[in-house]
């Protein structure tokens, strides 16, 4: 072979290593080490702005590897502070601060947690309209729990996350078609069991009226 294009071949194979290990390995280590950074600031967060601005930073930095990861530990923080936020515009503005990072996954439609990612999704706006009672979360969630069965039609998170949706809803065919679900895969489940005898009692309640 010429000597010149072995040289050629030689750096091009250099370029392309050098390529792969930048956008493979650096970028993916530094976006960790920012958010572990991240992390060590999360005590002095007051604010739902305080928040925003410390997460951010880890969220916004470019990578082609971990942004799914990350989007969704950051998610399930978002779910958990949701629970303790009594102001319905607080919550909206969290949400909406993690739907701007989660939309693009969701839409995207894949990847190895994808399902997790829907259900995480789901679980935030279920406890969003516990907060808030504004339908429009619960809906949401609905629509989240909807796309996981989908995915999985026997998922335990999925047919639960239905379950406590119809039965906020007060949805009783909706509901007992997801527990009789539940029931055939779990016989002992106790939980559903005394959901589905709540339901009822409380629809013979209403229809007696």
């Amino acid at each position: 072979m010429n000597p010149e294009i072995k040289k050629i071949i030689a750096v091009s194979v250099t370029i392309l290593i050098v390529i792969i290990a930048y956008y493979g390995t650096y970028l993916p280590m530094r976006k960790s080490m920012v958010f572990i950074d991240t992390m060590q600031l999360s005590g002095r967060v007051r604010t739902i702005t305080d928040f925003e601005n410390v997460f951010s930073v880890p969220l916004d930095y470019p990578s082609p590897v971990g942004q799914e990861e990350l989007v969704r530990s950051v998610a399930n923080t978002v779910a958990n502070n949701v629970k303790n936020i009594s102001d319905p515009r607080g919550v909206e503005e969290l949400i909406g601060f993690i739907e701007k990072y989660y939309n693009p996954i969701i839409e995207r439609g894949r990847g190895m947690s994808f399902g997790q990612d829907v259900y995480i999704m789901g679980m935030m706006n279920e406890f969003a309209y516990l907060q808030t009672r504004e339908p429009k979360y619960l809906q949401n969630a609905e629509r989240y729990f909807k796309q996981e069965q989908a995915l999985g039609p026997k998922r335990p998170q999925s047919l639960y996350g239905l379950m406590d949706v119809y039965r906020l809803e007060g949805n009783v065919d909706e509901f007992k078609k997801i527990a009789e679900q539940v029931l055939r895969q779990w016989p002992n489940d106790a939980r559903t069991k005394t959901f589905i005898e709540e339901m009822t009692e409380n629809s013979s309640g209403t229809k007696t009226q």
